[in-house]
């Protein structure tokens, strides 16, 4: 197993360390859009919650050797069973964050999802992932556009679409809102002073340039300002994704389609219909509903739902290897991780995208070696309610 960098991990061993970095080094607009949630911010709140409330029951009397991490999704072998999850505004977290967390997915043999709000095109990250790129899609209301985006998907080889369904409708976030935020970021008074603290973010975005929808600019139309364009290309993908569109969507794309906002069993039971290859259960990072259910309490009914068979994703909340370990024990095959990466880069620059992404399979590796568990498929067993469920 590859292990994080001594000097690195002896400065930054955890992601709590790591966050705790990027925010030193990142403007207070990027960090609240980053680790910002909606309303009152209880989904936040839920989700840590739950994920803390999932405990294990470790073996320490067995013959367990080197734990194996291995994992297969979507007919694809990964050297662990987690990924980059897809982030808005990558680039404004830390400039060219998409493009180092890309590479460092692929040098780990880890997936990584490329957001439609990315601030780099989904060519260039295809050149730079390989097979292991995904490409997040928000589907346009816009045929037109919808189909351009696909068609550029399809040219790119993408091999896995993964569209995002949780965003029937522009969220009012407070702290987004106080903060005006837009991309690029908005020269007022507030936010001018905010990047006079942070010189080595200003720094390094005069140098790989300021970040934009990259993937997005091609449809804004030539009447639109800058100060307009985010809110036209926001108001672009809004609207609730229909079981007719969502078919429609799987009857055009001829690879492997991953539906991610998936919290209802009824919705699972809608895409498997349909004929979706894998669920992601999310909240969006508890930043869409702060009602929200947590995703890990809502594996269980969705896995009784639509059988063993169906390939689970889930994300939201996850911070570091032992919440991999406890979305895996409840029941997903995988685990999707946005702030956590996120962090590793604002923190370090290049080199955090590496790092961070070693520290969790490290972390991850620690976990199943401390419950004797031989390998991920085994750990639903080390659950303490499954330990004490009556036979």
């Amino acid at each position: 197993m590859s292990h994080p960098d001594p000097a690195l991990d002896q400065q930054f061993p955890s992601t709590a360390v790591m966050a705790q970095a990027a925010r030193r080094r990142m403007p207070k607009f990027a960090w609240d859009y980053l680790t910002g949630g909606i309303g009152r911010e209880e989904g936040l709140d839920r989700n840590r919650r739950a994920l803390d409330k999932v405990t294990l029951a470790p073996r320490y009397i067995t013959d367990l050797g080197k734990p194996d991490l291995g994992a297969t999704l979507l007919g694809r072998s990964f050297a662990a069973p987690f990924g980059v999850a897809p982030i808005g505004f990558g680039g404004m977290m830390w400039p060219q964050s998409p493009e180092i967390l890309a590479r460092a997915a692929k040098a780990l043999n880890l997936p990584f999802a490329l957001s439609t709000f990315s601030t780099v095109d989904l060519e260039r990250i295809k050149v730079l992932t390989g097979e292991n790129a995904w490409f997040q899609l928000y589907l346009p209301h816009d045929p037109e556009i919808a189909e351009d985006l696909i068609q550029r998907a399809e040219r790119a080889d993408y091999q896995v679409l993964l569209v995002t369904v949780d965003i029937p409708a522009n969220t009012r976030r407070p702290r987004d809102i106080a903060n005006g935020l837009s991309a690029p970021p908005r020269l007022t008074w507030r936010n001018v002073w905010e990047m006079a603290q942070r010189p080595g973010w200003v720094a390094e975005t005069i140098i790989k340039g300021s970040p934009e929808f990259k993937n997005l600019m091609p449809y804004l139309p030539k009447s639109i300002g800058l100060a307009d364009s985010t809110r036209y290309l926001l108001h672009l993908v809004e609207g609730h994704m229909t079981p007719a569109r969502l078919k429609q969507l799987r009857d055009r794309w001829q690879g492997r389609l991953i539906v991610k906002g998936i919290l209802h069993p009824e919705d699972a039971l809608a895409c498997q219909k349909i004929g979706a290859d894998a669920l992601v259960v999310s909240n969006h990072g508890g930043r869409q509903l702060d009602a929200a259910i947590a995703p890990i309490d809502a594996l269980g009914p969705i896995r009784q739902a639509v059988g063993p068979e169906m390939p689970l994703i889930v994300d939201s909340g996850f911070r570091n290897g032992l919440d991999i370990a406890r979305g895996l024990a409840k029941g997903a095959d995988f685990v999707l991780l946005g702030r956590a990466p996120a962090f590793g880069v604002a923190a370090m620059g290049a080199p955090g995208g590496d790092h961070v992404l070693r520290v969790l399979k490290a972390e991850l590796a620690g976990t199943l070696a401390q419950l004797g568990c031989p390998k991920i498929s085994e750990l639903p067993k080390f659950l303490t309610e499954t330990r004490h469920k009556p036979a």
